[in-house]
């Protein structure tokens, strides 16, 4: 409410201003909770001066000096009132005004009611807020991972920042059937100036409607990828069949899960890997997912399998293959005069009518340590020969036409890398003959002293019997 009236005396002598008449009083809110405000009524001034200022002449130089003062004067008038808050309908309110006293006399300005009684009325009354119809609590998340957030409407909607709100319990981690306690607290003078009002509440909510955590296997689609060869075996785990947001890295951090497995080297098949899952058990939550299953045994398969001996291996097969190449070799290894002593290069230097006897006398199979795959098989042949010289290149050869010879003839042939591709003897990469020598200690002695060495394993095999060497 506003009292605007103006009582003067004349546009050139001293002037008097009701004070009372140039206060703007103003009460807001609900009756019993209101609000007054006071101070100039800076329209009221303004518009005063005009009129003053209208009916003065340009040419009058006092008079607008004495203008300028006077509004200098209106405009330094301060109201106090003795309460401002709290108000009721009735109240009366006691309002003292104040200005400066040098500019007053300056502009020949008095003031009379500078101390007057302001009625409050008109106030209506508060309309009280219903908290509890109006603020709610909504849960989302899934089981035990819950969160509660605050929805409000009505007037504690709209005037929302005249509440606090406080949770007395936990608002995270929440799962269905829990309790959640919200104490809301209004702050009444801001809510009364807009006629409203309300009491401080606790208000008890019960946790519902979170999703249940989905049991997810870290192992369904992990594949292990086993490499090398059996009792050497490695591992390795290839997770692109999970889903790529489980295992790729985040931003700043380390994928949500990890896998190690142990043991992961010297692995052969048949032997069991433990793969353990290091998950971010926390993110999984959040997403909606749990798994109670974080570490599963799997066994070795695939490595390629070599043996250590050949105790338990058919050689047959391997001689099936190499039979007609080291047939063929063995009879031009003898017509070369490789069993006595014309043997050279290019043309033989003799010719011989000859029998001979030829088996296999002793097996023997090789490998680095490190690295079975490497191997080799070493077959001793021993032949036996009986022969007539036939036709000699006299000065070159050794021998005469007619000349017999006894000799033996030991040939060493070695197989790289048997079991190349597969599991089969007779898969293997090259056959070659590597040693001749007419003393079988002799022949074996060179054989182990090219083939032998630190961390090379050679073991003698057995010789099947349909391809031994017999003298029969």
């Amino acid at each position: 409410m506003i009292g605007l009236l103006v009582l003067g005396g004349t546009a050139c002598g001293t002037r008097s201003f009701d004070a009372r008449e140039l206060a703007a009083v103003v009460v807001t809110g609900a009756n019993g909770y209101g609000t007054l405000t006071v101070k100039s009524n800076a329209e009221r001034i303004a518009q005063l001066i005009k009129e003053e200022g209208d009916s003065l002449r340009e040419t009058d130089e006092e008079g607008i000096r004495r203008l300028f003062i006077r509004e200098a004067a209106l405009n330094s008038l301060i109201f106090t009132a003795d309460r401002v808050t709290g108000l009721k309908n009735g109240d009366e309110i006691t309002i003292r005004a104040s200005h400066d006293e040098e500019l007053a006399k300056a502009g020949h300005v008095r003031f009379r009611n500078n101390k007057f009684v302001y009625r409050v009325d008109h106030l209506e009354e508060a309309e009280k807020i219903d908290i509890e119809s109006e603020v709610k609590l909504v849960f989302s998340g899934f089981e035990s991972r819950g969160t509660a957030e605050i929805e409000l409407s009505g007037n504690t909607e709209r005037y929302r920042e005249h509440f606090s709100f406080t949770f007395l319990t936990p608002k995270t981690n929440l799962s269905n059937g829990e309790r959640v306690e919200l104490r809301v607290m209004p702050d009444n003078s801001g809510l009364t100036s807009k006629g409203c009002i309300a009491e401080e509440v606790v208000l008890p909510f019960t946790v519902e409607g979170l999703q249940a955590l989905r049991n997810v296997d870290f192992f369904e689609n992990l594949a292990l990828i086993y490499d090398g060869v059996s009792d050497q075996g490695t591992v390795s785990i290839d997770t692109t069949r999970l889903p790529a947001e489980w295992v790729e890295p985040r931003a700043n951090a380390e994928p949500p899960l990890l896998f190690s497995v142990t043991p992961a080297v010297n692995l052969s098949n048949g032997d069991k890997v433990n793969v353990v899952a290091q998950a971010d058990h926390e993110w999984f939550a959040d997403h909606g997912m749990a798994s109670s299953v974080v570490s599963k045994d799997f066994t070795v398969s695939g490595l390629k399998e070599y043996p250590r001996n050949l105790d338990h291996v058919d050689l047959m097969p391997l001689f099936d293959k190499l039979g007609g190449r080291l047939e063929e070799d063995i009879q031009a290894r003898l017509i070369h005069n490789y069993w006595n002593d014309d043997s050279r290069a290019g043309d033989p230097l003799s010719r011989w009518d000859y029998l001979e006897r030829h088996g296999v006398v002793r097996i023997f199979y090789g490998y680095p340590q490190a690295n079975r795959a490497d191997n080799f098989v070493a077959l001793i042949y021993k032949v036996s020969i009986e022969g007539t010289c036939a036709e000699a290149i006299p000065y070159q050869s050794h021998y005469s036409e007619g000349d017999r010879v006894f000799s033996t003839l030991y040939l060493i042939y070695v197989v790289d890398s048997i079991m190349y591709d597969t599991e089969r003897v007779d898969d293997f990469k090259e056959v070659n003959l590597k040693i001749h020598d007419d003393i079988e200690l002799s022949a074996v002695s060179q054989f182990k002293e090219q083939y032998g060495g630190a961390g090379v394993i050679i073991v003698e095999a057995s010789v099947p019997e349909q391809v031994r060497y017999t003298d029969n």
